[in-house]
């Protein structure tokens, strides 16, 4: 299976590279892991079952091993991971065509992780038990894997006593997503955020080198696409990418990073980067859907956004995958921060838009306030609806990953700034 594989991917580059973006006839829709039935879990661990009984989770996660260091703290993040689990979701298709990896959107369940459905018996299952943390339920519990030696699939929940520290509220996306016009900070944010702090969550297999065992990641990393594919949809970011490359500064012409256990058939950056071209057949429950037509890499033109909520809130200013909240968020901050500094530092688009067309006028909680830091004591905020603040990165992750601490503590402490900020306003969240 693994060589025909090889073919279809050195196949699918060649076809790229010879007749330039070629258009999906198929699309597939991935949809949110809060949407998912009893059956449609039971559907996954059937397919998941199969994967692992031929193997294929120990190539996947020795590939993410050997090309580690290319694609962490480097541009290649974005376009590496899309590609590597839409890899892993067309080989999920030869076992049941109908199936697509489901994203998880953490931000739905920041405040206490351990309390996600997503984290049921009857999903992916809970903390490891004994003195090994191995993992008794959900739908890998019980898995022993071969990489990077046998062992049990384990889990060690951050927070100790079965609990998971807090994650990062959904307004810290949008946030990213509105100020961050070049490419090469938004991948920082992500990667010192909503990324290292959901690894860090779960621990155990999530939290190495060899994360790719645990089929979370694909369910984590498909969110991440998501939230890129979110930023994208601003004028001029469809084909925008910098940062530090292979080879100096980043280019579109760069090769995405690969191994031989799973090629990509020296597949280049510009190639995945639109949705609904060049093998990239699958779209998003709660993002703008492809363009129907490939646009012009100079082009300021952005995909039609089909699926923006109402009061004519664009869908691609927040972070959320709960689209009917979408124009509660950016009118309550535009109401509750208005004129202050904050506004146009931490949501700029929402500044430029007028009040003129949103009705919403927010419940005034009063102000409220808790201590940057990250504990376990930010369980209990001073008001029902206060943000809560996220767990700081571990240094372990931090030193794994080769990043600048200094860079990571400033991303965590502006964070703290734009909780502060909502908190102390008349900011709800509607999440």
């Amino acid at each position: 299976m693994a060589f025909k594989l090889l073919v279809i991917a050195l196949a699918s580059a060649a076809l790229v590279s010879a007749q330039g973006p070629v258009q999906c006839e198929d699309m597939r829709v991935r949809r949110s892991a809060h949407s998912l039935t009893d059956s449609d879990w039971q559907n996954v661990q059937r397919v998941l079952s199969q994967l692992h009984r031929d193997g294929q989770f120990g190539r996947f996660a020795r590939t993410h091993d050997a090309v580690f260091d290319n694609v962490h703290g480097h541009s290649a993040f974005f376009p590496f991971h899309r590609r590597f689990v839409l890899e892993f979701e067309n080989l999920c298709r030869q076992i049941d065509p109908t199936f697509t990896v489901p994203y998880w959107d953490t931000t739905r369940d920041y405040r206490t992780p351990e309390s996600s459905p997503i984290l049921s018996d009857w999903a992916l299952g809970g903390n490891g038990e004994g003195p090994d943390q191995c993992l008794q339920s959900g739908i890998q519990g019980n898995w022993t894997l071969g990489f990077p030696n046998w062992h049990c699939l384990r889990r060690r929940f951050s927070g100790g006593d079965g609990t998971i520290l807090p994650w990062v509220p959904a307004e810290l996306m949008s946030s990213f997503i509105q100020k961050d016009d070049r490419l090469s900070d938004f991948r920082e944010h992500i990667e010192f955020s909503i990324h290292g702090a959901t690894h860090i969550g779960l621990g155990g297999d999530a939290g190495t080198r060899h994360a790719p065992n645990d089929f979370f990641f694909y369910m984590h990393h498909a969110n991440i696409d998501r939230l890129w594919w979110q930023w994208q949809n601003n004028p001029g970011r469809l084909f925008q990418y910098n940062g530090p490359g292979s080879n100096g500064e980043a280019q579109l012409s760069d090769v995405i990073p690969e191994d031989r256990a799973v090629s990509f058939g020296n597949q280049a950056v510009g190639s995945v980067m639109i949705l609904g071209f060049n093998g990239m057949c699958y779209y998003y429950d709660s993002a703008p859907v492809p363009p129907g037509r490939y646009p012009g890499e100079s082009s300021d033109e952005s995909s039609r956004m089909k699926l923006a909520p109402k009061r004519h809130v664009p869908v691609s200013l927040s972070g959320s995958s709960n689209v009917a909240n979408h124009g509660l968020e950016i009118e309550r901050i535009h109401m509750a921060l208005d004129e202050q500094a904050g506004l146009k530092e931490f949501f700029p688009k929402v500044a430029q838009l007028e009040p003129s067309r949103m009705g919403i006028v927010p419940h005034r909680p009063g102000a409220r306030s808790n201590k940057c830091g990250g504990g376990s004591e930010y369980r209990k905020p001073s008001a029902k609806h206060a943000l809560v603040y996220p767990a700081r990165m571990a240094q372990n992750w931090v030193k794994m990953h080769g990043f600048v601490p200094e860079r990571v503590e400033k991303v965590y402490r502006d964070a703290c700034r734009l909780i502060d900020l909502l908190n102390n306003s008349t900011y709800v969240s509607p999440y």
